[in-house]
C-alpha cells in the first residue's frame, strides 16, 4: 500500500513541483493586484519621553510627516492614532540638543521616510529665588502733611521661572500714588519683576501678584530748609589737620511739627572716622534725623580735606 502511494507522488514529480510553483507565483501575482504595496503619509505630533522633572522643553517642530508603506487593505484598519513619533531625552543636557526622532507603526507597515527625523531640543532649568520689594511713591500728600513711611505686607517675593528669565529680575516693582491724602491709608499695588534697568521681565511667575501697601502720613506739618553739618571724629596721619569740609548737597529740606522745626538749625552727618587718614576723604554717609523729622533726603557725599602742619 505504502509502496503505491510513494510510487503515485513521484510518478510525474518534476512536473508536479512546476505545478506547484506556478501555482505559488500565480498567488503572489494575484495578491499584488489584488492588495498591492502602496505608500501613504500621516501627520503627527512629536511626543516626549523621559523628560527631566524641573524643565522647560522647547522643540523647533511640534509635528512631523511619517510615509510608510504596506499593503493596500492594511490602510482600511489602519488609524491616524496608530502611527507615532516621539524624541527620547534621557541623554540631553541643559541647553541646545540635536535628538533623533523615533516612530513607532503598526505590524507590517514600513517607515519610507520621515519630514524630520533629527529636531533641535532646547532644555533649561527652572528655579526660584527670591527678590526685594522696591515701592516707588507717586504724586504728593495734601496741604500741611508729609510722606513719614511707606511699609509693603512682605519686604520680599519669590520669583519662579527659567534660569535665564529669573536671573535677570533684581527686584519687584510696585507703585502707590499720595493722592493728596493727609492721613495714613493703605492700598493694593500690583507687582511687576523688572531687571537693573528698570525694564519688565516676562515668563516668569510671583508668589503674589499684588499686595497691600501701608502709607503713614505726618500731619499739622511744616517744612524747613537746613544746612548739613558734616561729622568726623579721630586724628589724621603725621603732620596733617583736617582742613575744609563740604557736603553735596549742603543743604536739606527737613518736616516735622512746627515746634521742632524752630529748634532744629541744621542737620549732622553721621560720623567719619579720619584716624590714620593720609589722603583727602570722600564718602557717602547717612544724615542722623531727629525722632519726628523726616526728610526725602537721606545721604549726602562729605569731603573731608587735610592740610599739612609744621
Amino acid at each position: 500500500m505504502m509502496n503505491r502511494i510513494q510510487n503515485l507522488f513521484r510518478r510525474n514529480l518534476p512536473a508536479k513541483i512546476l505545478a506547484i510553483l506556478g501555482a505559488v507565483v500565480l498567488w503572489f501575482f494575484v495578491m499584488n493586484e489584488q492588495n498591492p504595496a502602496v505608500n501613504s503619509t500621516f501627520t503627527v505630533p512629536v511626543g516626549i519621553v523621559n523628560e527631566p522633572a524641573n524643565h522647560k522643553v522647547t522643540l523647533s517642530t511640534h509635528e512631523v510627516n511619517i510615509e510608510v508603506r504596506a499593503p493596500r487593505a492594511s490602510f482600511t484598519s489602519a488609524k491616524a492614532e496608530d502611527f507615532k513619533a516621539y524624541v527620547d531625552l534621557s541623554e540631553a543636557v541643559d541647553g541646545t540638543n540635536n535628538v533623533k526622532v523615533r516612530t513607532v507603526v503598526p505590524q507590517g507597515f514600513e517607515v519610507v521616510d520621515v519630514s524630520s527625523d533629527v529636531i533641535e531640543v532646547t532644555m533649561e532649568a527652572i528655579i526660584d529665588k527670591v527678590v526685594p520689594v522696591d515701592i516707588q511713591v507717586t504724586g504728593n500728600t495734601g496741604a500741611h502733611s508729609a510722606l513719614e513711611k511707606v511699609t509693603p505686607a512682605k519686604g520680599h517675593v519669590r520669583v519662579s521661572g527659567t534660569r535665564s528669565s529669573v536671573d535677570r529680575v533684581n527686584r519687584i516693582v510696585g507703585y502707590i500714588n499720595l493722592a493728596n491724602n493727609t492721613a495714613d491709608f493703605a492700598n493694593k499695588v500690583k507687582l511687576t519683576p523688572v531687571d537693573s534697568a528698570g525694564n519688565m521681565v516676562e515668563s516668569v511667575s510671583l508668589d503674589f501678584s499684588e499686595m497691600t501697601v501701608t502709607v503713614k502720613i505726618m500731619s499739622g506739618v511744616d517744612k524747613k530748609l537746613v544746612p548739613i553739618k558734616p561729622v568726623y571724629s579721630g586724628k589724621p596721619g603725621y603732620k596733617l589737620i583736617v582742613g575744609d569740609t563740604t557736603t553735596q548737597p549742603d543743604k536739606v529740606e527737613i518736616t516735622g511739627k512746627t515746634e521742632l522745626l524752630e529748634k532744629i538749625n541744621d542737620i549732622a552727618t553721621e560720623t567719619i572716622d579720619v584716624s590714620g587718614a593720609t589722603e583727602d576723604i570722600v564718602k557717602d554717609v547717612n544724615l542722623v534725623l531727629p525722632d519726628g523729622i523726616i526728610s526725602p533726603s537721606r545721604k549726602v557725599t562729605v569731603k573731608i580735606f587735610f592740610k599739612k602742619v609744621n
